[in-house]
Parts: C-alpha cells; structure tokens; sequence
C-alpha cells in the first residue's frame, strides 16, 4: 500500500506496540482515498497472513467465503475504530463484526502466560488466522494502546494511525495531508459563506 513509506507512518512504526501494529495493518488493507484494495483476490489474502506469519505454507486456498469474512471483519474494526476517534459507528458494520467473529475458531488459553489468549484452533488455516487478529485486539486492550487506534477524521481517508499525542486528541493520519486538506476546505467554507 502506498502510505506505507510515508514518514509518520515509520515513525508510528516506532513506538506502537506489535499486536496494535497487526490490527493497524489489518485494517489498512485497503486504502479508500487512492482507490486500493490490498486483498482483490483469496490469493492476496493468504500471501497478507503469510507474510506476518498467521499462515503456513500449509495454508495455501482461502475461498471468497473468507475473503469476504476477512473483509467484514476489517470494515467492523475500522467502525470500531472511528469510536476512538470520536465518530458514531455504524452500527451495521458492528452487527455485521459480531457475526462474524462468531464464525472464527478461537479457544481460550493460558498456553503462553498467566494471562490468557484468544488462540486459534489448531489447522483452521484462514479463519484461524483471523482469529489471531481478534488477539492481537484483546493483547492491545490489555496493554492499554487499543484506544490509541483511531481512523482519520477525513471522510474520504478512514486511513487506521496510532494516535500518539499526549492527550489523545489527534484526528487526522497526517497533518501534512489529510489534516491541512480538510482545514482548508473548512476555510474554503467560511469565505464563501462570507461573500455570498
């Protein structure tokens, strides 16, 4: 995706823990703004869960059905994610995530610590993997980063960013780009209600 060279996206890349990291890229599987969905196919899917290891080699069909689930399940974040933000979400989108969720093959451990994980069932290939996802949720929340997580206050953008300003308050992925752009557009607005 393009934004991933971008500076600030770097910068996040710094301080943003790794599970919140895993949830961010999720959802910036596709970019609204310059029209680019990261997963066209099943194929782009697995080759995205394969590069962060949530899939082996094993792993080597996903079908539309995941494809679509996998979709869901990103759109519902990303609602989840405007309420960080302060947005209203969209409570279809929210339906549409639970459902979904109810469909991913996910036990409770306490394999790794005391604490416990949301741990995808052994060989569930795809939807085990997004079950991963669902953890690196739960690990954010209980880090305390999860509300850090916000979408871009732009509408066009719903770019997924770290906010990490000290008192939380930052709206857009980047002020250079979509924080300028909707300034001007806001300035734009008032002259012309000026001289009408």
């Amino acid at each position: 995706m393009g934004r991933q060279t971008d500076l600030a996206f770097q910068r996040e890349d710094e301080v943003i823990p790794p599970s919140l990291r895993l949830a961010r890229d999720f959802v910036n599987t596709v970019e609204y703004q310059e029209d680019e969905e990261g997963w066209e196919q099943p194929s782009d899917l697995v080759q995205w869960l394969r590069a962060r290891g949530l899939v082996d080699d094993r792993t080597r069909q996903a079908d539309a059905a995941d494809l679509e689930l996998a979709k869901t399940v990103r759109e519902g974040l990303r609602s989840v994610l405007a309420m960080h933000a302060g947005h209203d979400a969209d409570p279809a989108a929210l339906g549409r995530l639970d459902d979904a969720l109810a469909e991913l093959p996910v036990r409770v451990s306490f394999a790794a610590s005391s604490e416990f994980a949301l741990a995808p069932v052994e060989g569930a290939g795809v939807r085990g993997a997004l079950a991963a996802i669902l953890d690196a949720v739960r690990a954010s929340r209980e880090d305390g980063s999860w509300s850090r997580l916000k979408v871009c206050d732009r509408v066009t953008c719903r770019w997924a960013y770290y906010d990490y300003s000290k008192n939380r308050s930052s709206r857009w992925c980047t002020m250079a780009g979509c924080g300028n752009a909707v300034k001007m557009q806001k300035a734009h607005s008032r002259r012309t209600a000026t001289t009408s």
